[in-house]
């Protein structure tokens, strides 16, 4: 286990170095640098890190900008209660497929599958809020803003663009935790979307494999009913597959998760990403962009880590190769 993670974290901080000089190169193209050569410019900035002099705007913030660990915490959170409700539905809704597999319960669940991957989360967004102001107001829906965070309640692009007003105080304690809970509802829902209609296709095959397995048929035999066959034995067995998939495809979640933020305007990475671009001038500074897309790559590595580590601990037989 230690030799595993070992050569997971000596490949992840290589690719990470790799990562961040070819990045670096790619923006220093789209930055004037006023003649000094790039790998000057990357030396000052990797020099930097450490300290946290090439983090300091995006440590820091500015009026305008939040800063990168209140950014990262928004954004956190989003991907927290998203990934929740993925994993959930998921199985909820692939257990109910494989069980009735062929009926018109399974026939309906995949065809809501397909529809969920196949619209964009920022399209989504964008009917949502349109929906939602429209059933309910320019605030949200009930208990649901349409956009902001608690203490912070800008209208999201596209619908009713402005401050809305009055806004309600963020609160301490358990009333911050419910507001946030509020504010990250409707967001969530719509990121998680697409990725229950893929993930639970995906786990709706690998239940089907599983129970045309001997080792179900053995456990029919004994008299177990069909639903506990499938919650103890089939879906457990499912699981490494289910749990790897679902975490190697952080960086595609991630990228939704960063328009979803722009569009409900949740004050994560995605409106730190496109507030550090100037689009009147085109300027933006080179250092903290690279330390905003350094903290994505790092972001990406750890969930790739954990994928790994889910399946060796879930499933025996890669642990048997190791």
């Amino acid at each position: 286990m230690s030799g595993f993670l070992v050569r997971r974290l000596v490949l992840a901080a290589l690719v990470l170095a790799v990562f961040s000089f070819v990045s670096f190169l790619i923006l220093s193209h789209l930055q004037p640098t006023n003649g000094i050569p790039v790998l000057t410019q990357y030396w000052t900035w990797l020099r930097g890190v450490p300290t946290g002099r090439s983090l300091h705007t995006l440590l820091h913030g500015t009026p305008s900008r939040p800063a990168v660990v209140i950014a990262l915490g928004h954004t956190l959170v989003l991907l927290a209660v998203a990934m929740v409700l993925v994993v959930v539905l998921s199985i909820a809704l692939a257990t109910s497929s494989a069980r009735w597999r062929g009926s018109a319960v399974d026939v309906g669940i995949r065809g809501v599958s397909y529809l969920g991957w196949a619209v964009p989360a920022f399209l989504l967004a964008l009917v949502v809020q349109q929906v939602v102001s429209s059933v309910g107001n320019a605030h949200g829906l009930g208990p649901f803003p349409v956009a902001g965070w608690p203490g912070s309640c800008p209208a999201a692009i596209g619908q009713n663009y402005g401050t809305l007003t009055p806004c309600a105080s963020a609160g301490t304690g358990a009333v911050y935790v419910g507001n946030v809970l509020r504010y990250v509802t409707l967001p969530a829902i719509v990121l998680a979307v697409g990725f229950v209609g893929l993930h639970g296709r995906y786990l709706r095959s690998s239940l089907l494999e599983v129970l045309d397995a001997p080792f179900v048929t053995t456990a029919r035999a004994k008299g177990l009913s069909e639903r506990t066959v499938i919650r103890r034995h089939a879906l457990r067995a499912s699981m490494a597959t289910f749990a790897g998939a679902l975490l190697a495809d952080f960086g595609v979640v991630f990228g939704a998760a960063l328009a979803v933020d722009w569009v409900f305007q949740f004050g994560g990475l995605g409106t730190l990403y496109i507030n550090e671009f100037n689009s009147s001038t085109g300027f933006f500074d080179l250092y903290s962009v690279e330390a905003l897309v350094l903290v994505t790559a790092v972001l990406v590595l750890v969930s790739a880590l954990l994928g790994e580590l889910s399946v060796y601990l879930l499933d025996p037989r890669v642990r048997a190769q190791r």
